[in-house]
């Protein structure tokens, strides 16, 4: 709950900052440009933490990048931020499939080999409440899809070993605030938070990024993520957090 309380607080100030800061601008519009696209293929450094079930059986994952690593049959990741005017369109697409990946089983079983497939898009719409040279400050929202297939392998203990398997599919609601401002000729920085709920109990995520110009087409971009989520529903369970370093390269198509 503190942890929730702390998420609501941060956005609840990003956005009453984020209003102020439009009535505090400028009356003068730039003027009307075409659509513009910034298309950025990255990858997600990330670990999990939290504990994740099927039917009765749980299992705590702790599991950092280089562990994931070792057990990742297949990645992708996307992120696409279209504009036109003051109006944001983005969307974030992210799958990744592992296995065998270890967790800790509890006392029952000797060892626990958890393996799951990830599918989760987050759509959103916005308004871009400030622009100004060197920045500007957004506010977004829509959903985040996510679609779960999780299978436990637990290896005999004190009981037989079993497998266990399923696969749900949900979506939250989601409202967030981004910003980013330019802190030199070629680098900038950005932060995104968003929470929600729906399907699970409670979402939220939290992003810092930074970039690096090094043509007015292309950009590097470095940051760190944080994805939170906690459902528990019709036996099915998934309470974790995923973190971890981000890279991405950034292909910046002008206003058509």
């Amino acid at each position: 709950m503190r942890t929730r309380d702390f998420v609501c607080g941060l956005l609840l100030g990003l956005t009453v900052f984020a209003t102020e800061a439009s009535a505090q601008s400028a009356t003068g519009q730039s003027p009307s440009e075409g659509w513009r696209f910034d298309v950025v293929p990255y990858l997600w450094g990330s670990g999990v933490d939290g504990q994740v079930g099927v039917g009765a059986r749980t299992a705590d994952v702790d599991a950092s990048f280089s562990n994931i690593l070792d057990h990742l049959h297949f990645a992708a990741m996307g992120f696409v931020d279209a504009g036109r005017d003051r109006l944001v369109v983005v969307t974030d697409a992210f799958y990744t499939d592992l296995r065998g990946q270890k967790a800790t089983p509890g006392p029952l079983f000797s060892s626990v080999d958890p393996q799951q497939r990830i599918f989760i898009l987050t759509p959103e719409g916005g308004y871009r409440v400030r622009e100004m040279p060197g920045g500007w400050v957004d506010i977004v929202g829509g959903i985040r899809l996510w679609h779960l297939r999780t299978e436990l392998q637990f290896q005999p203990g004190l009981l037989p070993g079993i497998n266990v398997q399923g696969s749900r599919t949900w979506v939250d609601a989601i409202a967030g605030v981004r910003a980013r401002k330019m802190i030199s000729n070629k680098w900038w920085a950005g932060a995104y938070g968003d929470l929600g709920a729906g399907g699970s109990d409670f979402t939220y995520q939290i992003v810092g990024t930074a970039g690096f110009d090094f043509h007015e087409r292309y950009a590097l971009t470095l940051g760190y993520r944080y994805l939170n989520v906690d459902y528990d529903k019709d036996n099915f369970l998934m309470d974790t957090g995923m973190k971890g370093p981000v890279i991405g390269f950034m292909f910046k198509l002008p206003g058509q």
